[in-house]
């Protein structure tokens, strides 16, 4: 009888020891597991944040073009100056630079304005005025390796009364 109990507790303990390895495999399986869903979710994270800040320096982008291209408009068609029924297109509008505005920080635009048909009985001059927007994350610098930089184009046709 004693012979079968320390046969019996050998096979136990030597069951044990097999078990004792096994079990620390699995918690190494379970924690590798668990960073790589931790580096998959930090990834998702990263890109949702890049993708939001794109689209903000975009807006601000399209928001710098359609104020250049307002100011041309004006400048085009000026209100309550009856000596200019007959707008001109600026030869060379000037860069615009929204640096000192709040929430165009970082921002310009550029215009250009072309005259490209006159009606043949009414006389009315048809324009073409196109406005490219530019913002940056951070200063606009030819060095600069960490900027994110968006354009955006708008184009509107107007004519004379």
């Amino acid at each position: 009888m004693l012979d079968y109990s320390l046969k019996e507790k050998k096979l136990k303990l030597h069951s044990e020891i097999k078990h004792k390895g096994s079990s620390l495999i699995i918690a190494f399986f379970i924690m590798i597991i668990l960073i790589l869903l931790g580096t998959a979710l930090m990834k998702v994270l990263s890109t949702s944040s890049e993708s939001t800040a794109q689209e903000v320096i975009g807006t601000r982008a399209y928001l710098a073009a359609n104020s250049a291209l307002q100011l041309e408009l004006q400048k085009l068609f000026p209100l309550n100056d009856p000596n200019n029924l007959n707008g001109q297109c600026n030869s060379a509008p000037p860069a615009y630079d929204f640096s000192n505005i709040d929430g165009l920080s970082h921002c310009s635009a550029q215009t250009s304005c072309e005259s490209y048909a006159t009606h043949p009985i009414t006389g009315q001059i048809f324009y073409r005025l196109t406005s490219i927007g530019k913002c940056a994350s951070s200063a606009l610098n030819v060095d600069s390796k960490a900027l994110v930089v968006s354009s955006r184009k708008i184009q509107v046709e107007a004519k004379t009364m």
